[in-house]
């Protein structure tokens, strides 16, 4: 058995990957109302990318469980609680495992994003 499945580390990192996947929808609905040059931009693409990366750290054969009450409550939170709940399921990853070699990158990606969008009031 594979010992990173075995701890939880994939379920873990596919809700990461779905916490980021709201938040991502969230950001980009709210720049449709949104100046050209406004800041939220950047903090849409930040928040693509880092689900970008934490769906690429899921082994290929990984599937997200169904979980339609999850996402329902999901879309009652704002993007900055998304991203710092899915701060706070990285602490306990085994980064040091070969397979999660760039998870480092995306536990700071995600304080970067959660700096940003405090910033931005957000």
């Amino acid at each position: 058995m594979d010992t990173l499945n075995a701890d939880g580390t994939w379920d873990r990192l596919g809700s990461i990957a779905q916490l980021l996947h709201q938040a991502t929808t969230q950001v980009w609905t709210d720049l449709a109302a949104a100046a050209a040059d406004s800041p939220l931009h950047d903090l849409g693409l930040g928040v693509y990318l880092a689900h970008s990366r934490a769906s690429a750290l899921l082994p290929d054969d990984y599937e997200l469980p169904e979980v339609v009450d999850l996402l329902a409550d999901l879309e009652e939170r704002t993007p900055l609680q998304l991203l710092t709940e899915a701060e706070e399921l990285t602490r306990p990853l085994p980064l040091h495992q070969p397979d999660l070699v760039h998870g480092s990158q995306l536990v700071v990606d995600l304080c970067d994003l959660i700096r940003e969008a405090r910033g931005l009031g957000y």
